[in-house]
C-alpha cells in the first residue's frame, strides 16, 4: 500500500472540489478542478518559460495532458499559491515583515537603541518592546531586558508619516515613530536563516548602504487572513527555488490587455464520487487524488478530525488563481492580475506604472543560462549559478568551499540613487549599526506574540 501510495503522488493531479468563502458557509454549486503538484513538486499541466510580455524575465504556460485538456476547459481551472508561509496575528506585523523582505529597515543593537535613548526592551514574540508595554496582564511579568548586543531590526511604524521613500527611512522629519524586531527571529520565520540562504539576508542589509537597493524578497508574496490561525504570509519568490511554488511565477498583462485568470481566496471542499455535481456532470474524481488532496493541502486549524481513514473534506482558506475562459491556447501565457496595492514599476491591464526614482539598467542574461534553464532553477540575480553578466550579485568562492558571497554594486549606479534621494556621501557614509543622531522614539505598544510555520506542501 505504502508504494502505490507513492507512485501515485510520483504524477500531478487534478481533483474536482467546490469553493467557499468562509468555513460556516455553504459551497457554491460550481465545480472546479484543482491542480496540484506532484510529491516532487512537478506541475505536468504548467510549464515556465521566457515570458512573452517585455521584461517580465520568465512565465507560466498551460500545457495540456490526458488529465486536462486547455483547449476545451469542462469546468473552471483553480491553481493553488503555494510557498514558505509565515503567520502572524495581526495586520501591522504583517506589514513590518513585508518591509523586512523589501530591505526596508536599520540594523543596529539593543544597546544602541538603549544609548540613543530608547531605553531597555525586552522580547515579545518577534517584537522587542518597552518592559511596561509587554503583552498586557495577562502575560504576567515581561521577561529581563535583552542583552545589549542583541541583534534588532528598526522598521519605520506602518502609521508613520515619514515612511519609506526609495527605501530610505527618515526620522529627522514627519512622526518618526519605528517598530523593533528581533533580527535572529525574524530570519527564521522568513525561511532566511537557514543553512543555504544567509546570502539572501546579505543582500537586504545590502540595502543600507544602497547597493542592490533595487533587488529584494518581496515581488512574489501573497497574503490571506485564515480566521482560525491568523494573517499568512506566502512567499513564493524564485531565490528560495521551490519547485511547489510554480504559481508564483505568473505575470501580469500588458498594458491595455485583460488577464486570463483572477486570483481568489477561499476554502476548497473536496467531492465525492457520489455528490451530484459529478455525476450531472459526468465527471468522477481521478485515481489518486483522494491521496493527492491529504498529501497537499491541510484543513482549517482546529477543525475536528474526521473519522478513521477519511480525508478531511475542507482545506485551509487559500489564495487560488481561477481561470476567466473556456480555452486557453497552448504556448500562450497565463497572467493575472496583482491588485490595486501591488507596487509596479511597469504598466499592466488597467494599472499605471509609478515612476521611478532613477533609471536601474535591465539583467544581461547569458544565453546559453536561458537556453538550459528549467523550473525552479532560472537565470537571474537570485541564483548564484546563473548570474546576470551585468551587475551580478552573487559569486561562488571556491577557496571557501564554494560559499555564495555578495558581490558589490556599481558604484555609478549607487551613485544615481544617493542623488536621487538628495544623499551626500558624507552622510551616508557612517557604517552599519550607528544609532541615529536624533533621539529614537520608543516602541509602539506590545504587538500580540507571533508564530510561524514553514510549510512545504509537497
Amino acid at each position: 500500500a505504502h508504494f502505490a501510495r507513492k507512485s501515485v503522488l510520483r504524477i500531478s493531479m487534478l481533483v474536482y472540489v467546490v469553493l467557499q468563502r468562509d468555513a460556516a458557509v455553504a459551497p457554491n454549486g460550481t465545480v472546479h478542478a484543482l491542480l496540484l503538484p506532484s510529491a516532487d513538486g512537478e506541475w505536468e499541466e504548467l510549464s515556465v518559460g521566457p515570458s512573452q510580455f517585455a521584461g517580465a524575465g520568465f512565465g507560466v504556460f498551460p500545457r495540456s495532458t490526458a488529465r486536462l485538456d486547455w483547449g476545451a476547459l469542462e469546468t473552471p481551472v483553480l491553481m493553488p499559491y503555494l510557498g514558505l508561509e509565515t503567520v502572524v496575528q495581526d495586520a501591522h506585523l504583517l506589514k513590518l515583515l513585508l518591509r523586512v523582505l523589501q530591505g526596508n529597515f536599520v540594523p543596529l543593537t539593543a544597546g544602541e537603541v538603549a544609548a540613543a535613548g530608547g531605553g531597555q526592551l525586552v522580547a515579545d514574540g518577534l517584537c522587542a518592546v518597552p518592559p511596561a508595554a509587554f503583552g498586557g496582564r495577562r502575560r504576567g511579568a515581561p521577561p529581563p531586558p535583552l542583552a545589549p548586543g542583541t541583534e534588532l531590526l528598526q522598521v519605520a511604524h506602518t502609521c508613520a508619516a515619514n515612511a519609506f521613500k526609495g527605501k530610505v527611512q527618515s526620522l529627522s522629519a514627519g512622526r518618526g515613530e519605528v517598530c523593533y524586531l528581533l533580527s535572529e527571529e525574524v530570519q527564521g520565520v522568513l525561511g532566511l536563516g537557514g543553512e543555504g540562504r544567509g546570502h539572501l539576508w546579505q543582500l537586504l542589509l545590502l540595502h543600507m548602504q544602497h547597493q542592490h537597493a533595487d533587488r529584494n524578497l518581496a515581488t512574489h508574496v501573497a497574503h490571506v487572513w485564515r480566521k482560525e490561525e491568523g494573517y499568512v504570509l506566502i512567499n513564493a519568490h524564485p531565490a528560495f527555488a521551490e519547485p511547489v511554488s510554480l504559481v508564483g511565477m505568473i505575470n501580469e498583462p500588458p498594458a491595455g490587455e485583460a488577464p486570463t485568470t483572477r486570483m481568489i481566496q477561499a476554502y476548497a471542499r473536496l467531492l465525492d464520487d457520489a455528490d451530484p455535481l459529478l455525476a450531472a456532470r459526468g465527471l468522477r474524481q481521478p485515481d489518486g487524488a483522494r491521496e493527492a488532496w491529504v498529501a497537499h493541502t491541510l484543513p482549517p486549524q482546529g477543525a475536528a478530525p474526521p473519522p478513521r481513514g477519511v480525508p478531511h473534506p475542507l482545506s485551509e482558506r487559500m489564495v487560488l488563481y481561477c481561470t476567466t475562459r473556456k480555452a486557453y491556447r497552448e504556448g500562450s501565457e497565463i497572467s493575472v492580475d496583482y491588485g490595486v496595492s501591488y507596487s509596479r514599476d511597469y504598466a499592466s491591464s488597467k494599472h499605471r506604472a509609478t515612476p521611478a526614482l532613477y533609471k536601474v539598467p535591465s539583467d544581461d542574461m547569458c544565453p546559453r543560462d536561458c537556453a538550459r534553464a528549467r523550473w525552479p532553477q532560472l537565470p537571474g540575480w537570485h541564483n548564484p549559478d546563473m548570474q546576470p553578466r551585468r551587475r551580478p550579485l552573487f559569486r561562488k568562492d571556491a577557496s571557501c568551499g564554494g560559499a555564495i558571497l555578495v558581490c558589490p554594486d556599481d558604484p555609478a549606479l549607487v551613485r544615481r540613487r544617493k542623488q536621487a534621494l538628495g544623499i551626500d556621501d558624507e552622510a551616508a557614509a557612517e557604517p552599519l549599526g550607528t544609532p541615529p543622531k536624533q533621539r529614537l522614539p520608543p516602541a509602539p505598544p506590545s504587538i500580540a506574540t507571533v508564530f510561524a510555520k514553514r510549510k512545504r506542501v509537497a
